[in-house]
Parts: structure tokens; sequence; C-alpha cells
């Protein structure tokens, strides 16, 4: 009987919520009495007070008093209006002192009891048969001296004062402390007079997590721009590596925002299902709706839930986040131009001709220099006085490449020059100043019946009129460019140019006595887009052509070309032209013989600015230009002969030059031919850089150094801009800034969102986690239902999954000796013994769901619904 007696004592007898008062009553009014904090297995502390028994010195339980709701639920705050029980203090020799709060002083006569004042208690009859409470098992903790860890319960100290802390359910179901080594009251805990510790002036949170994870986010999508930024318009060099990287920073800004939604996300469910009662179909797509994308068919959370599930909605859509953001950096075509030195860069220096001796040509890199000019001598003897070298006419290299020209109808470009000057895969541009010889054109006349006007002091060859030329004539071009030309000068010579008869030799041998002018008659179609009269018979011929008339004549200009190589391809570009003067200074005074002793009759005022062979430096210099002029003048001399315009006869070779346009009947291609002559003299002359091996081709970084053809060096270093079609990184900041700040607003809707879910569920951070699913639903208050299926394979029946069910107060009162009867409306119901006070999931009827009234301004205060 003492054995059963001591059972029956060690645990409490649970009571309703409902008679507190009468239960804090029973604490008053017991003669002797130890007050005792029990611990369920949910975590709900109950105060009771036990009586000595005098056999054994066990405490049984007079009174068992649940600590009021509103500070007892999910760990809130204790309101400062309730009692709290007082402190135990030991005595030396071991024995039990009670020291009562004011609320119980009125109660109690003294502060401290011997045991021997119970020995003779009158042992509990009435519910002495009592059978052991099953399952819900108790244990003994002294309550005046005991708080679990992070409870709401205030704690006395010597200052009065009382000192808060926060705790959930959970961890207090699932971290029941043991008493077995202080079970008897007489045995003091170890802790029994410490305080709590003071916490430090932060502690971690574990909602900072929410927080952290949203601002993880927002710096790794800062970070992807701030890395995008840095690429763009960069050559694109390890593109795969680059996309990876940009894909991984797209991922972490992703995966940050998601972990705050799905955090926030979980703060939703609870608070739904702390007000709502779902079924458990739908509890089982709210808990799966981020899991599992079957989860979000089922259209009842949406009407229970629309937050929750609206982030739920966001996780599953945040994918295309890394696609979009990813695809701002795209790699494109795009122009890279640099300003730096190319090595290669010529220019021409005719100041080399001026030096330059046939006897001791100039030699680069062993190889020997050329001229564009021929030579002959009066002597082999060249101490003689009578000795002089004169020109003879321009040199065969010369002349090959300026018909190479004429023939392609632009400058010859030398072999592999794009690489040699721009470098391999490069385009480039440059300028370069030199002087050198120009044709300076001018038109004359224009118009049937028009008068040819004189060029300066020069007047036109005797008969050349607008009169040759179509309508009036038989000719659509006619160019006369010999008149005063420099000829043949004796004839009777040896070898060499030598003259057979003896010194002194004529004054006038070998002398440039002028320029010739090149002039030049043509007619152009009045309609040029119109063929017309075919011939003078037909109608509208006089009407269909307009003759014109040009005179050119051969100048000393300074020039700045630029010389644009794209593609392997050379372009040219004469950006300045200024005439300086003219090669040869004199007038050529026609059907008069100079009769001089030379073959060549040339008259030419003022004799004076005769360019003479003993004048070495300035006669070479002239003869260059000459030989250019020279070349120039044979191709454009001679006719074409017009009177059938569809069948002309041409005697020229400016059919072969870019003057005439053999797909227009030869006729000009623009509506004059100023320009033409010009352009077409500058490829000849241009064409020069097509072979280094000319004297006057120098570095454009030195130039009065021929070049020869050998490769630059950093000292023939010379500015130039280089361009090439390349991929770069193109970045486009807009469309990634788009996507993310759509994300990152949404994240922060979830964010605000499960911030008022945190308050709403008093302040606690809440997990589906398996602990906590199991605290949750832990106990007899969904044993009653049979959650096997008919064929036993994990599926619930139907009527299970339509049942309502909700998280809250789970509070069964048993009738009679408070044992709950067997419910056999299901077949695996499980008998609960005992009314029961816990916090977890049940059915509609069975929960009573709290609302918690809270802001970030005051505390907040829980009610039940």
């Amino acid at each position: 009987m003492a054995a059963e007696s001591g059972d029956w004592t060690s645990r409490p007898s649970i009571q309703s919520r409902y008679s507190q008062r009468s239960m804090r009553r029973g604490v008053v009014s017991s003669p002797a009495s130890t007050t005792h904090r029990r611990i369920g297995s949910d975590g709900v502390s109950l105060i009771s007070q036990s009586l000595v028994d005098d056999a054994a010195g066990f405490t049984r339980p007079s009174t068992v008093s649940p600590e009021p709701q509103s500070w007892l639920h999910l760990g809130a705050t204790r309101p400062a209006g309730l009692s709290t029980s007082p402190p135990t203090n030991w005595s030396e020799d071991g024995d039990l002192g009670l020291t009562m709060s004011p609320n119980f002083a009125s109660g109690f006569s003294q502060t401290h009891h011997k045991p021997e004042q119970f020995q003779n208690s009158p042992a509990p009859t009435a519910q002495a048969n009592r059978p052991k409470p099953v399952p819900i098992q108790f244990e003994d903790v002294p309550a005046d001296f005991y708080s679990p860890p992070g409870s709401s319960q205030p704690m006395f100290s010597p200052r009065g004062r009382f000192q808060h802390s926060r705790t959930d359910s959970r961890a207090n179901l699932l971290a029941t402390p043991s008493t077995t080594a202080w079970r008897s009251p007489r045995t003091p805990p170890p802790y029994s007079a410490m305080l709590p510790p003071s916490r430090r002036w932060w502690h971690w949170r574990p909602a900072w997590v929410m927080y952290l994870s949203f601002l993880f986010g927002i710096c790794c999508a800062i970070g992807h721009h701030i890395f995008y930024k840095t690429l763009s318009g960069r050559p694109a060099e390890n593109q795969l590596a680059m996309l990876r990287y940009g894909a991984v920073l797209a991922f972490a800004a992703k995966a940050g925002l998601v972990a705050a939604i799905v955090i926030a996300f979980k703060q939703r469910i609870w608070m739904t299902v702390r007000s709502k009662f779902l079924s458990v179909a739908a509890l089982d797509s709210l808990f799966a709706a981020t899991e599992d994308i079957s989860a979000l068919l089922n259209l009842e959370i949406y009407k229970r839930a629309t937050v929750a599930m609206l982030l739920a909605l966001f996780v599953w859509l945040t994918p295309i986040v890394i696609i979009l953001t990813s695809n701002t950096l795209l790699v494109t075509p795009a122009l890279r131009v640099d300003t730096t030195q190319c090595l290669g860069i010529r220019s021409l220096n005719f100041d080399n001709e001026e030096r330059e001796s046939f006897r001791d040509p100039t030699r680069v890199d062993g190889i020997t220099g050329l001229s564009v000019n021929l030579w002959n001598t009066t002597s082999t003897n060249l101490s003689s006085p009578d000795w002089f070298d004169y020109y003879t006419a321009p040199s065969d290299q010369f002349a090959q490449t300026a018909s190479i020209a004429a023939y392609l109808g632009h400058a010859v470009m030398r072999t592999n020059a794009a690489v040699d000057i721009c470098g391999s895969g490069w385009n480039c541009t440059y300028e370069v100043n030199f002087i050198a010889p120009a044709y300076k054109c001018s038109e004359l006349a224009s118009g049937v019946g028009s008068e040819i006007k004189p060029l300066g002091d020069q007047k036109p060859p005797d008969g050349f009129s607008t009169k040759l030329l179509i309508p009036e004539g038989n000719y659509s071009y006619y160019a006369y460019t010999s008149g005063g030309d420099y000829g043949m000068q004796m004839n009777d010579t040896w070898p060499g140019g030598i003259p057979k008869i003896n010194p002194p030799f004529p004054e006038t041998l070998g002398a440039f006595r002028t320029e010739p002018v090149i002039w030049i008659g043509y007619s152009t179609r009045a309609k040029s887009d119109e063929r017309g009269p075919f011939n003078s018979s037909m109608p509208g011929w006089n009407e269909a052509y307009i003759p014109k008339v040009i005179a050119c004549e051969n100048y000393e200009a300074a020039y700045t070309v630029k010389f644009n190589l794209t593609s392997g391809q050379q372009t040219t570009n004469v950006t300045e032209r200024t005439f300086l003067h003219r090669v040869v200074d004199t007038t050529w005074i026609q059907d008069e013989e100079a009769n001089d002793g030379t073959v060549d009759n040339t008259t030419a005022t003022p004799k004076s600015n005769y360019v003479y062979p003993r004048d070495v430096s300035h006669y070479r210099r002239v003869a260059s230009f000459h030989s250019m002029g020279s070349l120039l003048r044979y191709f454009v001399n001679g006719t074409v002969d017009s009177q059938n315009v569809d069948k002309p006869n041409a005697n020229t070779k400016a059919i072969q030059t870019k003057l005439l346009d053999p797909h227009r009947d030869y006729f000009t291609t623009l509506p004059t031919m100023v320009g033409l002559v010009q352009d077409f003299y500058e490829d000849i002359m241009f064409s020069l850089f097509s072979n280094p091996q000319f004297v006057s081709v120098v570095w454009a970084a030195k130039p009065d150094n021929a070049s020869g053809i050998v490769a630059g060096d950093e000292t023939t270093g010379y500015p130039c801009e280089r361009s090439r079609l390349e991929n770069v990184f193109s970045y486009h900041e807009r469309d990634l800034w788009i996507v993310y700040s759509l994300a990152i607003l949404l994240a922060l809707c979830a964010v605000v969102s499960g911030t008022l879910a945190i308050l709403e569920n008093e302040g606690l951070l809440r997990s589906t986690r398996f602990s906590s699913i199991v605290a949750a639903t832990r106990g007899p208050a969904l044993e009653k239902l049979g959650w096997v299926g008919p064929e036993n394979q994990g599926s619930l029946p139907r009527d299970v999954r339509n049942l309502k069910v909700g998280y809250g107060i789970v509070h069964r009162p048993s009738g009679g000796l408070g044992v709950l009867q067997e419910d056999t409306s299901y077949p695996e119901a499980v008998p609960w013994n005992g009314g029961d006070v816990r916090y977890g999931f049940g059915l509609e009827g069975d929960v009573r769901q709290t609302k918690s009234e809270a802001s970030l301004f005051r505390q907040r205060s829980t009610t039940l619904r």
C-alpha cells in the first residue's frame, strides 16, 4: 500500500484551465506542502503542492495549477500581474523551508515546516486505487528552483526584479530535464541559489537568417553587376569561364533570395495553421509546396493560405532569374581602335634622288636602291671639265610600276604591307606628309563654240579648240601632251649618250627648258544616265553632248595623305594638297625653233629658268618629277574618234586607265576630268610605296633614311590607329537590373510577410524540420485517427484526408477520475488517460487556436479563440 501510495503521489492530477483560482486557493489552505513545478512532455509547466508522506518521505500532490495561458503559450512573457511561486530557502539541517510570495502570505503563519509535523497526516483514500496515468508522464521539479532554459517564467531575484526569457513548445517538449537525482524535496538542486546569467549586449536571433539571406542575395546581385561591368567591352577571352562565373553569381543571388523566401514561407505556414483549420490533404500540400510541384494543384491552400502559396510559386519561378540574368552578358563583334605606333610606315622624300648617283647607288641591307631616272653622260673621264650627266628617260622599274597603277586604276600596294605595318589581323590608318609632284588642272572651256582660255601665259596649241569635239567635230577625246617636251638631245652619240662631237658641247645639252602642259579636250553627255544619239544624223545630236577643255601643269606640292589598310587592301585619301611652284617655271613658245646645236628645238621663256645638268641636285630633282609626269602624259596622250558613238575608234592609252570608261563608250565617268587627271597622277606617285627599293621611299619616322625592303623595328615606329573587328563582351545592364529589381522587390515583400508572421507567432522563428513536426504532432491528440490506408501502402484514407486539422492548445478534459474513455469510432484509436493541456495539431473541436496581438512597438499578448 505504501508503494502504491508513493506511486500515486509522484504524479500530479491535471486540472482544467477553468479551475485556476480554486487551485491557487488549495495551495494556500494546505497546512504543510511543498511547491513543485512539473514539466509535461509538451513543455507545459504545472505548479503542484505536495504533502510529505509519513512513511517514505515522498511527496504527493495536493493541487495542480497550470500557469496562466497568457504567458504559458509558446514561451510568451508572463503578465506582470500574475503572482510567482516564492523561492525555496534551504536550512543548514537539510529541512525544506518555503518563503511565500505576497499573494500567498496571508494563508501561512510560518515559512518553515519540519517533516515530523506531517507524520500523522491522513493518507488519501478516494484516489488510492487510481490506475497509473498512461501515456503522459510527469516528473517532480521544485518550481521555485528550476526554470527550463529559455522559458518565459520570471525568476525571483534579490533585487525584487523579474527577468524574462523565451522558449517554444518544441524545445521544451524534446528537452525535458532529468530530475531523478533530486526527486526528494530534501535534496536541493545544484543550482538552487544561482541567478540566470546576464545576457550580452547582443545575442544571436534565429530570425536573422532570413534577413542575412536576403542581404546576401542583394550583395550577389550587385557583385554580378560589377563583374559584368568590368567585362563589358573587353575582348571575349575565356568566354566559357566568364559565363560560368556569371552563372555562379546569378545562382548565388537566387539562392540567397530564395532562402529568405523559404524561411518567410515557413513562418506563413505556422501562422496559417495557428489561425485556420485545413484538411489533412491541404496540410500535406502546404508543407510540401516548395518541394513537390504537384502540391501546387491543391486549390484549398490557395484559399486558406494565399500569401504562403504566392511565396511558394515565386520559389518555383526563381530559376528564371538565373536564365535571364546570365543572358545579359553577350559576345558581339565590335570595332576595336588603338592609337599606337606602327613600325613599317613609309613616306616619300625626293631629296634622296638629288643625292643618288647611278655610279654609286644607295644600298640598304645589301640591296641596291632604285631611281626613277635613267642617265646619259658626256664622258667617261669624270675629271674632264666637259663631263656631266644628263637625263635620258624614266627608269624601266618605275615605268613598270606606273603602268601597273594605270592598268589597275589605283595605286599599287606592296605585298603583305598590311601585316608589316598594322600587324596580323589588324587594320590601320595613318597620315604622312611629304613633298612630291602634282598636276594642277583647270577647266578652260565648256560648251559648243566656247573659246579656250589661256593657262596663265600659256596659250593652247595651235588648232586646238572645241570644234574638234563632238557634236561639232569627230572626237570625244583629244589630248595633246607633248608641246615643249624634253626629247632626244644629240643624233650621233656613243653608247651611254656620249656625244660624238668634240667639246665644248651645246650649252642647252640636257637642259629642262620647260615642262609640257597637258591639254585635254573631251565631250560629256548632257544626260549622263542616257547614251544619246549615236551619230550626227540622229535627232538631238547637237544637244546630247557638251565639249570641254582642261589644261594641267606639273607642280611641286606639299601633300598630306591618309592611308587606310583594311582587310589587306590599301586606299589613299589626299586630305591636303598645297601647290608650291611649277617644276620648270617657263612658258613654251610654239613654232619657234631653238637651233642651239641640239636635236631638241624647244624654246621657252625665260631662258634663265632653264634647269641645266651642271646644277646637279636641282637637275636630278626636276628630272625625277619630269619622269613621273612623262609617264602620265604617255597614257593620257591620244584621241578617241566618235563619229559613231557606239563604235569608237581609240588611238590612246587613256582607254586603259581610269580616265575613260569602256562601258560608257569611252566617255568620262565624271562631269569633269580635272579631278581624274590629278588622281591618276597621284596613283602613279603612291605606287612607289609598292617597291621600297626606290631610294625616294623612306621611313616616315626617319625621312632621311631610305627604307629599302627590310622590315621596320622600334626605331621606325610612327603614330597610327590600329583597328579590327573582334569579339568583345557586351553587357546589357538594363536587362539585368530589370530582372534583379523584380526578384529583390518580391523577395522584400516575402521578408516583410515573414516578419509579420514571426510577430504573429509570438516572435519565434519556426521551421518544418522533423523535430518540429514531431513536437507538434506528438501525443494522443491525433492517435485516434486511422492513418493506415486500406492497402497499407502509405496512402491515407479519403475520410482522413478530408478532416480539418489545426494547431493550438489541445485540451481534452476527462470525466470522473480524469480518465478519457476509449474512442472506438476508429479502429486504431488509443485511449487517452487523464485530462491534458498541450500545444500541437488536433482535429477541429479538439484544438483551441490562439491569436497573437503584437507589434514592433509593444509587448505581445495571446488570446484564445
